[in-house]
C-alpha cells in the first residue's frame, strides 16, 4: 500500500539543534497559554470576591496549556514562529578577579 503524506500537514517547525527533532510551532505557546489562563483565572476570582488557592495555579495552567495544544493540531496556522535560544547563553569565561569576589556578610569572610 502506498502511504503519501497529507498534502495540506502543517510542515512548519523548528529543528533543535542537538537531536534535530522537530518541534511544533506552537508548543512554546503552550506556556503562554498557561500564563494568560493564570492570570484571567486570578482577575475572575477577584472580581467575585472568592479566594484564589495555589491548586488553582497549576490547574489553570494546566488547561490553557491543554486549548493552545488542542488549537496547536487543529488550526496549526494560528500561532507564529517564535525564534527561541537553542542554548544557554555565552557567558565569558571566569577571570582570577572573580573567584576572590566575597560575598556575603563581612563577618564570613575569615571562614
Amino acid at each position: 500500500m502506498n502511504m503519501k503524506p497529507f498534502p495540506n500537514a502543517d510542515k512548519r517547525g523548528v529543528f533543535l539543534s542537538n537531536e534535530q527533532q522537530m518541534m511544533p510551532v506552537w508548543f512554546p505557546w503552550m506556556l503562554v497559554g498557561g500564563i494568560v489562563f493564570i492570570v484571567l483565572s486570578f482577575i475572575g476570582a477577584k472580581y467575585k470576591d472568592k479566594e484564589y488557592r495555589n491548586i488553582q495555579f497549576l490547574q489553570d495552567f494546566i488547561s490553557g496549556s491543554i486549548l493552545i495544544a488542542f488549537t496547536g493540531v487543529l488550526v496549526p496556522d494560528v500561532f507564529p514562529a517564535l525564534s527561541l535560544p537553542s542554548g544557554l547563553p555565552d557567558f565569558p569565561s571566569m577571570s582570577t578577579d572573580d573567584v576572590d569576589l566575597q560575598v556575603g556578610p563581612p563577618r564570613l569572610a575569615g571562614r
